[in-house]
């Protein structure tokens, strides 16, 4: 049997009128969205699956009768927020089941075929702009099964940090406090102290140290720190991660609340998240999932995606674009504040990948603290074949990455760039799907080689570098290397190439401090002539230190996040420097 309130041919009452803005032109949409909006008219035209018009209704009742905004003022739920409930609560598909059946003297009983009906969607992804409140979507959702839902629930709510996290629960706080509707009166009504006495005189819901507590059900909402160790093996039924694309997250934490989730039969993960500045994480490896769901190639409907974002970089400069980034933009957040942070991206370009992003979900590549994003755009290719050149060799990460830089000096103090690196194979087997296919595109142009075995032999490495160098006819007149790790290196340089030209460059502030600042520079007007991705790749890498004093060195910041070629050039560039004369 059918519940009589589930149809499957209906149209989604609040997609039918979102879709009915977009096909009038009112509602602008970018392609992501669009590709979704495909996949639930596939819904609507599936036969077996099923929809409930009851279940969002009910869900947008409680929120406007019991609850507040996190300032305590009535709630009134988005026309975006009505869109993603619908999607989240009001798909349903049924299952072929066996069912025991007790006989009626409880002795004995006997197994049945029963259709169980089922929520479809499992997991909903949600990458919109900052200021759209994505977090009080996801408190509402959480505070709905804590108190609608007659189950006991395990809910866990986790972000980059545990204040962050407290944002999802303070609209919950609020909302107890101020008991608007009669449900929360009658779960407030009594005393949380009272713990010996009348069960009726006992408060039914509160903020205790654990979470929020439900104690007629005995559900909890917890907040868990964002790490793998923390979430998995949880028997969590409601789970929400919050930013999962905005920090420096090494650990795929949906994953792990996934594994403990699926446990129930009608598990939900909620992930929202602002588009990020840090690139080849987890997060970038979801997002490539994400895309080969809405593009029709991999097939899960359980997944529910609303990914919002320009479509390019030209409708930054177009506020009725602005929708496409943030669909609730003059309701949560005012066009004046994404003018003014417009304003700002073009005054200062070292906080405009992260406006890009955050704003207008563009993200760019590295977080550029250093180079801004148009200096490490690759200029045309060119050749040096038999040009004078300086040789700079950062070999500090000898089991990982060995990089060398080649500086060809030009006309008008400009640089040409080459650079060739080095890993071993165990190297690349390792990395993120997301890194790896940016490692491939390395050694598909020829600036990254890939060596056999487990750790990099640096007299293989000395040997192909030198055969490459003899092809090429590059003629190095001076080798400036970091002394660490490269004492072989180094002595097999000297005997073959004789002593004169080479410089050894110690890392740090006292060395690198004016180098840098020059290379800055001649970045800024385009003279570092470079035509490799690998070298755009570790430009946009590239963070500094600065001290009180404004000295500069640079930071390594993380093992995944490679600036080794950036430092073999300032090692080259010092090395020329100190050898001028030999290149004139």
């Amino acid at each position: 049997m059918v519940d009589s309130n589930l149809s499957n041919t209906a149209v989604p009452k609040y997609y039918g009128e979102f879709r009915d803005a977009v096909i009038r032109g009112e509602t602008p949409v970018c392609e992501t969205i669009s590709m979704e909006m495909n996949r639930i008219d596939q819904l609507i035209a599936n036969p077996g699956i099923y929809y409930d018009c009851n279940a969002v209704e009910g869900f947008i009742r409680y929120c406007e009768r019991e609850l507040t905004l996190t300032d305590g003022e009535d709630l009134i739920l988005l026309d975006s927020f009505k869109l993603w409930a619908e999607q989240l609560l009001g798909w349903y598909y049924y299952v072929e089941r066996s069912v025991y059946v007790p006989s009626e003297d409880g002795r004995a009983g006997h197994y049945e075929n029963r259709r169980i009906k089922k929520r479809l969607i499992n997991k909903q992804y949600l990458i919109v702009a900052r200021g759209a409140a994505k977090s009080q979507y996801e408190s509402y959702v959480h505070n709905y099964f804590l108190n609608v839902d007659t189950t006991t629930t395990h809910q866990v709510h986790t972000a980059p940090t545990m204040k962050q996290a407290e944002e999802v629960l303070s609209p919950i706080r609020t909302a107890i406090t101020r008991s608007r509707g009669p449900l929360f009166q009658f779960l407030t009504e009594g005393s949380i102290n009272n713990t010996t006495g009348s069960k009726i005189n006992r408060v039914k819901l509160a903020s205790t140290k654990k979470g929020i507590e439900n104690f007629l059900t005995g559900s909890l909402l917890e907040i868990r720190p964002m790490t793998i160790d923390k979430l998995q093996g949880l028997n969590s039924r409601i789970n929400s991660v919050d930013e999962w694309l905005s920090g420096d997250i090494r650990e795929d934490v949906i994953g792990a609340l996934e594994q403990g989730a699926s446990k129930n039969d009608d598990y939900l993960i909620l992930a929202v998240s602002s588009e990020g500045t840090v690139r080849n994480g987890p997060g970038d490896t979801i997002k490539m999932e994400l895309m080969d769901i809405l593009k029709g190639e991999y097939v899960n409907p359980h997944v529910s995606i609303f990914w919002y974002k320009l479509d390019n970089l030209d409708e930054v400069s177009e506020p009725d674009k602005w929708v496409k980034a943030n669909p609730n933009i003059g309701k949560t957040v005012s066009y004046e504040t994404y003018q003014l942070d417009v304003e700002r991206a073009e005054k200062a370009p070292a906080n405009r990948n992260d406006i890009l992003a955050k704003r207008f979900g563009i993200p760019m590549e590295g977080y550029t603290y250093f180079f801004t994003y148009e200096e490490t755009l690759p200029h045309r290719k060119r050749d040096y074949w038999q040009m004078p050149c300086a040789l700079g060799a950062d070999l500090s990460q000898g089991d990982d990455f060995c990089a060398f830089t080649f500086l060809f000096p030009l006309p008008r103090m400009a640089f040409g760039i080459k650079t060739r690196n080095y890993i071993s194979e165990r190297t690349l087997m390792k990395l993120q799907p997301a890194m790896r296919i940016k490692y491939e595109h390395f050694i598909k142009e020829g600036s990254l080689i890939v060596m056999d075995g487990t750790v990099l032999d640096m007299m293989q490495v000395y040997e192909d570098l030198d055969e490459h160098i003899i092809a090429t006819g590059y003629d190095i007149r001076a080798f400036g290397y970091d002394p660490y790790n490269a004492k072989d290196f180094v002595e097999r340089w000297e005997r073959e190439n004789g002593p004169f030209g080479i410089e050894k460059v110690p890392q740090g502030a006292k060395t690198e401090s004016v180098p840098l600042g020059e290379l800055k520079k001649m970045a800024e007007d385009r003279l570092l002539i470079f035509d490799e991705e690998l070298m755009t790749f570790t430009m946009g890498n590239c963070i500094t230190l600065e001290d009180t004093n404004g000295n500069r060195k640079l930071y390594k910041k993380r093992y995944d996040q490679k600036i080794d070629a950036v430092a073999a050039m300032m090692d080259a560039y010092i090395a020329y420097k100190n050898n001028r004369d030999a290149f004139e």
